[in-house]
């Protein structure tokens, strides 16, 4: 029988074979159709918008085991995220763990693509297909309506090459522009101060999460050019059973780190979110 770091290493030379056929422009995929080549799904010009519902079943028949539940579906948030079970509009991150919202969250700032511009920026697009999600956030502005500074990251969910082991999957977070971390109403000014935005998983209790590097401070920016692969901007975690698996750059094996914040995270207050003009 094999062990749990023999069935991830396995994973990982599939998920190798599953992404072969897709090109490469620096740390992000493309090639995936639609008029940016990210895919044919894109959400319209807008400021804390999301999408539709959207079915996981093309890609993952028997949907993702996420911290203990399985979902079918998902919805891509116009502010760096995508979320289980409901949309979610919040432009200001709050620190992980919070209770209610199970997020991926590439880059969880106040995304506002209300410039306009497509192809060429501002655009929010998703490509489905068997074994593989992505979704990507093009050369994106910043609230209200900047774009002096843009961003562009994406989040890639793979299964493995035979779509057999829907127990364990995997997250890429792609990051090849970083110029803002905070829109206006975050506090921020020119794209940075106040709250700057976030990046890492949550898994809706209020006590289980895990935040990426320099979240909620200027050095998120900095996403871009570290690695947890060695690999400047590409960030990549397993989920095993739900839960994730953080590679481990000196040995290229996995370990399991304790997602709870120590044990000791007190539940978060659901959000409320604060009005704006605009």
């Amino acid at each position: 029988m094999r062990t749990r770091l023999a069935v991830l290493v396995s994973l990982l030379v599939s998920f190798a074979v599953a992404s072969s056929a897709s090109a490469q422009s620096g740390p992000l995929i493309t090639g995936l159709g639609g008029e940016a080549g990210f895919g044919a799904g894109v959400l319209d010009y807008n400021d804390d918008g999301s999408s539709a519902e959207i079915d996981l079943r093309p890609a993952f028949p028997n949907g993702l085991d996420y911290f203990g539940q399985r979902f079918s579906s998902f919805f891509v948030n116009n502010n760096g995220s995508v979320t289980f079970g409901q949309a979610v509009g919040s432009y200001t991150p709050e620190a992980f763990p919070l209770a209610g919202t199970r997020m991926i969250a590439p880059f969880w700032g106040d995304v506002d693509t209300r410039g306009g511009g497509r192809p060429s920026r501002n655009g929010v697009y998703w490509d489905i297909r068997p074994g593989r999600v992505i979704v990507t956030w093009h050369n994106v502005g910043y609230y209200g309506m900047h774009d002096d500074h843009q961003n562009t990251f994406q989040l890639v969910i793979e299964s493995n090459a035979l779509l057999d082991q829907d127990h364990i999957w995997r997250v890429e977070l792609r990051y090849a522009r970083c110029e803002w971390t905070t829109g206006d109403a975050s506090g921020g000014s020119g794209g940075r101060g106040g709250t700057p935005a976030q990046a890492g998983f949550n898994a809706g209790d209020g006590q289980v999460a895990r935040m990426l590097p320099g979240s909620r401070t200027d050095a998120v920016l900095s996403l871009c050019r570290q690695s947890n692969i060695g690999q400047p901007g590409v960030w990549i975690i397993n989920i095993y059973n739900g839960m994730p698996q953080e590679i481990v750059p000196s040995t290229g094996g996995t370990q399991t780190y304790d997602f709870s914040g120590g044990g000791g995270a007190a539940p978060a207050v659901p959000h409320r979110r604060r009005r704006r003009t605009r």
